[in-house]
C-alpha cells in the first residue's frame, strides 16, 4: 500500500508526463505552422532541404512533419520539379470559413472573367499573406492559373496592397514591420509601399507590376463586406494587362459596386 508521500510523488510524475506530452504537442503544432508558412511563401514548391533552411529545423524533423501534413492533404508534392507545396485541404478550410461570402461573389466574378477573358480572383488577408478563396481562369492561350488556397506576401501583390490601403499608415508600419523581403527587381520597400498606398486610397485601384512574379501583373480593388474586407483581382501577362488596363479598371469598379451592394457596405470611391 502506497504512503501519502508516494501517492503524491506518483501523481506528480504522472502530471509531469502529461505536461511533457502537452508541451511536445504544442511544439509540433508550432513547427508545422512554421513549415506551412514557409510553403505559403513558395507557392511553386519548396524542397525538404529548402524548408529545413527556411524554418531552421533538421531535415529529418521537417520530413516527418511534412509527411504528416501530406497525409491530411495540408501539403502535397509539388510535381515533377520535386518538393512540396500547400495542399488542397487548406483551401477547403479557408473556403468553408468564407462560405457565406464566396457564393454571393462567385457569379459576378465568373462574369467578370468571361467578359475580360482573363483570370479573376477573390482573396483576403490572413496574417501577412493574401489567401486566394476563389479563382476563375481566363480563356487565353497564355494565361495565369493560381491555385485556390495559395498565398503570397501582402506587400508584393495587387490584392494585398488594395487591402493594406484600408489601414492607416501607422497600422501598416506596425503590422508589416521594416523587413519586406523582395521577390523581383521591382519589389518595393516600406517607404515606397506607404507612398503607393496613399495613391491607392485616392484612386481605389492597386497594382502589382511584376513585383511578385516576373512577367505577371495585376490590378485589384478591395470590397467591404459584413465579414470584413476582400479583394477582387484581374491577373494577366504584363503586356496584355497594360494594353487593356482602362477596360479592366472600369469592369472591376462595376463588379465592386454590385458585390458590395449585395454584401451590405459602401465601396471606396474611385
Amino acid at each position: 500500500m502506497k504512503t501519502t508521500d508516494e501517492n503524491k510523488r506518483g501523481s506528480g510524475e504522472a502530471g509531469d508526463d502529461v505536461d511533457d506530452r502537452q508541451q511536445g504537442g504544442i511544439q509540433v503544432i508550432a513547427r508545422a505552422s512554421r513549415i506551412m508558412r514557409a510553403l505559403g511563401a513558395h507557392p511553386h514548391g519548396l524542397s525538404l532541404a529548402g524548408i529545413a533552411a527556411e524554418v531552421d529545423l533538421p531535415r529529418s524533423t521537417v520530413q516527418r512533419i511534412v509527411t504528416a501534413l501530406a497525409t491530411e492533404n495540408l501539403a502535397e508534392p509539388a510535381g515533377a520539379a520535386g518538393g512540396f507545396r500547400l495542399g488542397p485541404a487548406l483551401g477547403q478550410l479557408i473556403y468553408q470559413t468564407e462560405a457565406d461570402i464566396v457564393p454571393v461573389a462567385r457569379p459576378h466574378l465568373e462574369r467578370l472573367s468571361q467578359a475580360l477573358h482573363e483570370t479573376v480572383c477573390l482573396s483576403r488577408i490572413n496574417a501577412r499573406q493574401t489567401h486566394l478563396l476563389e479563382v476563375f481562369v481566363g480563356e487565353q492561350v497564355l494565361r495565369i492559373v493560381p491555385p485556390v488556397g495559395s498565398t503570397a506576401p501582402v506587400h508584393l501583390t495587387a490584392d494585398g496592397k488594395a487591402l493594406l490601403a484600408r489601414m492607416t499608415p501607422e497600422e501598416v508600419k506596425d503590422w508589416l514591420g521594416e523587413d519586406l523581403p523582395p521577390r523581383t527587381g521591382r519589389s518595393k520597400g516600406l517607404a515606397a509601399l506607404l507612398d503607393e498606398l496613399e495613391e491607392i486610397r485616392r484612386s481605389g485601384f492597386a497594382y502589382d507590376n511584376e513585383e511578385h512574379t516576373e512577367g505577371v501583373s495585376a490590378v485589384s480593388v478591395s470590397i467591404g463586406t459584413y465579414r470584413g474586407a476582400y479583394a477582387i483581382t484581374v491577373i494577366a501577362p504584363t503586356a496584355r494587362l497594360h494594353a487593356n488596363l482602362e477596360d479592366f479598371r472600369h469592369a472591376l469598379a462595376n463588379t465592386r459596386t454590385v458585390v458590395e451592394r449585395l454584401l451590405g457596405t459602401e465601396h471606396m470611391s474611385a
